[in-house]
């Protein structure tokens, strides 16, 4: 869960950019820390002075984001740009790595920022966020059991509109392809949640202890283990299944017609030149 919320900042960044029209993309990316402050201001009864601080550190975290990944976003595009089409494999695994990089160093940006501001976290205010944890747990767990569709059929309709948002519109036949590779993914979201659960539980307990010594060391830790959740079967599992998408997107590319890749090239034009945009406005080079 809070893996989650703290990927919330990067995504946030990266699909402003990547969902609307240049003009758009650049005026809602600006207000990008007032999105996340707000989202952040309702997990407790802060105070007007932690309030304001959760305001400076959402509009650092997009000052630095702008000033140090920005152009990592503009180098991954480029690349994915020039993807050989013969041949897309590497340039998938590469860009998916890189992805990978991007979010973990906006993650880890989080770290101090979150280490000090609990701190000074009241037993009430520790409470209430636990609180809304839970609340966003019970949330998501309404929305699954209204879902009608089974789980591979969600992640079929998440392929088809990640492609969308790139430009291509999947033919009939690259749909079936990529629904007959999804047979062999492998079904984690129960354990995944069942994991995010736990360590939130141990998260929330060692809040409390926020004026031990040593909770500075343990706080730090313990958001590191973030990244290396369950055990090596689950673990292996998750590589199976991104070495499963990394197929299934170049899959595609091997079949990609035309009218598709024209499409595809005009969409990233148009992310290039509103990152370019707002990297121009914020004298980035």
């Amino acid at each position: 869960m809070l893996k989650k919320i703290l990927k919330i900042c990067f995504s946030f960044a990266v699909i402003v950019l990547l969902s609307s029209c240049s003009l758009a993309g650049s005026w809602v990316y600006e207000r990008l820390d007032d999105y996340l402050a707000d989202y952040f201001k309702e997990f407790a009864d802060f105070s007007d002075e932690q309030r304001q601080e959760i305001q400076i550190v959402s509009e650092e975290f997009l000052n630095w984001f702008s000033e140090n990944e920005l152009l990592n976003v503009v180098a991954l595009l480029e690349d994915i740009k020039e993807i050989d089409i013969e041949n897309p494999e590497q340039t998938v695994k590469e860009s998916y790595a890189k992805g990978e990089d991007i979010f973990r160093r906006s993650n880890n940006y989080f770290k101090k920022p979150i280490i000090s501001f609990s701190k000074r976290l009241t037993k009430d205010q520790i409470k209430q966020i636990g609180s809304h944890f839970d609340e966003l747990r019970n949330e998501r767990e309404e929305e699954r059991n209204k879902e009608k569709k089974e789980y591979k059929e969600r992640i079929l309709e998440n392929y088809i509109a990640g492609f969308d948002r790139i430009g291509i519109n999947l033919r009939e036949d690259q749909i079936d392809a990529i629904n007959i590779n999804l047979a062999s993914h492998n079904n984690t979201r129960e354990e995944w949640s069942n994991l995010q659960q736990d360590w939130v539980e141990e998260f929330i307990e060692l809040l409390k202890t926020n004026q031990s010594y040593d909770y500075e060391m343990k706080m730090s830790s313990y958001l590191s283990s973030l990244e290396n959740l369950g055990n090596e079967n689950f673990r292996e599992k998750i590589n199976e299944n991104e070495i499963l998408a990394i197929k299934i997107i170049s899959l595609v590319f091997l079949t990609i017609d035309e009218k598709q890749f024209k499409g595809f090239n005009r969409s990233l034009d148009v992310y290039l030149k509103s990152i370019n945009r707002i990297l121009s406005k914020r004298k980035v080079n």
